[in-house]
């Protein structure tokens, strides 16, 4: 239940050529070989199979992108005159710049809608050009962008890994998975606030993927995605869910799974927050695209409805949990109902057999609902189809990465349980669910809104040794090749044959 973002790809840029230092000459050296160490993990990580090989390469980019940032927040400064650490009047503090060339980075922008279809999302950054950026600005955009799209791919991948591991996890991996996964959601949202914070940086470029109302949308995606794990943490329903599914679980043979009792308001007010948040970030994608200028890929902006229609089917759960706790079964039911229908399954609130309105719907409307619902369906199921992709195939996997698939297998699962035990020991009546979703209470928040991302400085030891005259070194060079497909390594050797004679001497 987090979104995997395609990463961009860059270009080439030598800082050697845009700008020099009187007061730290191997500075522009030094930047161009850190911004060259994180296009080449980018690089490399095109490469790899989508998956857990690329999932395991996440950590490289970020840790290139936190080595590369503090260089460029130097540039800003320093071409602003400002000191990087406003506090001290330390010489050292002072970088200064001199603009010898306009900076003109390129990126590839992975969020923008194109002809191409969601099914080959992979293969779109591939074939759609860069966008050619002026100022240091957009780099700075582009770079921590990519540090939220990184962040949100590990938190995908820590609870993804973990959840649905061929070995069922126990409840302390759970919970440190889920921790994990929280703690890089919250700093994904710091990061996109930032990006929201700040002026649009190409006056004359437009790239809807930097637009403030794109960042701050996908700042409270984040959120919404923290706040459902925050439940996810002790939804012992889905537990045994995935637990009673998994091919190579054989704790059924010794006890079956526990479901302990869950604190099920608290958790339902936590769903409607989540679907709030998403709301908010449908809301703000839907405006990058208004008045017919380029929009959001439609892969994302589905994902964000289906993740609100998740988080409004999981708070009907909770509270049917809580009323059959309570003992009122009946009206669990009804709930139930009502989830089915906020995730647009068929049998959803208009399908209960003792609900009146259904009596009443008949001819033209009910089979225009039912197509409606197949429809939503179908389309749900294809993404559902193309997120199985990423497992091998018989592995454990969650279906959809929006969890739709999951929360409808817990709602069939306990609609199943309640109804048999309805029918045949408190045979309570079944009330109309049809209005239950118009009346769900406010939210609540679990999780406070973060800061915005503060971008690190240049250490003193990192200044001090730029004081010395640039090296001859010949690795910025390399990085000239400006495709992003051809495979790694040097030259092609002849198997079998002599190393090639690289002078005309014998000794």
């Amino acid at each position: 239940m987090v979104y995997t973002f395609t990463l961009p790809s860059t270009a080439h840029l030598s800082f050697q050529s845009c700008i020099a230092s009187s007061s730290h000459p191997s500075f522009p050296q030094s930047a161009s070989t850190a911004r060259h160490a994180l296009r080449q993990a980018l690089k490399n990580h095109k490469r790899l199979p989508r998956g857990a090989q690329q999932d395991a390469h996440l950590p490289s980019i970020l840790s290139a992108i936190n080595a590369y940032l503090p260089y460029l927040l130097a540039i800003s400064k320093g071409l602003n005159s400002t000191p990087l650490d406003p506090n001290t009047a330390a010489p050292l503090q002072h970088v200064d710049i001199t603009l010898r060339a306009d900076i003109e980075p390129q990126w590839r922008a992975t969020l923008t809608s194109s002809s191409v279809s969601s099914s080959t999302r992979a293969l779109k950054s591939s074939s759609s050009s860069r966008i050619r950026g002026h100022g240091i600005d957009f780099e700075i955009a582009f770079v921590l962008t990519t540090m939220g799209y990184v962040l949100s791919g590990l938190a995908h991948s820590a609870v993804i890994r973990t959840l649905y591991h061929r070995t069922t996890p126990t409840p302390d991996q759970r919970t440190a998975a889920v921790q994990t996964a929280t703690k890089y959601l919250l700093q994904a949202s710091s990061v996109h606030s930032l990006l929201a914070s700040m002026a649009p940086v190409s006056p004359t470029v437009r790239v809807p993927d930097l637009e403030p109302a794109t960042q701050a949308a996908l700042a409270s995606l984040a959120l919404a995605e923290a706040t459902l794990l925050a439940v996810l943490k002790d939804d012992s329903y889905v537990a045994a869910c995935i637990q009673a599914r998994n091919p190579n679980d054989k704790d059924w043979m010794v006890r079956a799974p526990e479901i302990p009792k869950v604190r099920a308001h608290l958790f339902a007010r936590l769903c409607i927050r989540a679907a709030e948040y998403a709301d908010q970030a449908a809301a703000g994608l839907g405006a990058v695209g208004a008045e017919g200028k380029a929009a959001i890929d439609e892969e994302l902006t589905r994902y964000v409805a289906v993740l609100g229609r998740v988080s409004r089917a999981r708070a009907c759960r909770f509270f049917g949990a809580d009323a059959e706790l309570a003992g009122k079964i009946g009206e669990g039911i009804a709930w139930l109902r009502a989830a089915k229908g906020a995730l647009g399954l068929r049998g959803g609130s208009t399908s209960s057999s003792t609900d009146t309105a259904e009596a009443k719907s008949r001819g033209l409307s009910r089979l225009k609902q039912g197509w409606m619902e197949r429809r939503e369906e179908r389309r749900m199921e294809k993404d559902a189809g193309s997120h199985r992709d990423h497992f091998e195939k018989g592995e454990l996997g969650p279906g959809d990465s929006a969890g739709r698939e999951e929360e409808g297998r817990v709602i069939e699962m306990l609609e199943t349980k309640w109804v048999r035990m309805n029918d045949t020991i408190n045979t309570q009546l079944i009330p109309p669910s049809a209005d239950l979703l118009q009346n769900l209470p406010s939210g609540r928040d679990i999780h406070s809104p973060p800061a915005p991302y503060s971008i690190p400085s240049l250490g003193d030891d990192q200044l001090l040794h730029m004081r010395a005259p640039p090296e001859d070194e010949f690795a910025p060079v390399s990085d000239m090749d400006d495709s992003d497909e051809d495979p790694i390594g040097g030259a092609k050797e002849t198997l079998g044959g002599f190393p090639e004679r690289t002078d005309s001497a014998y000794y």
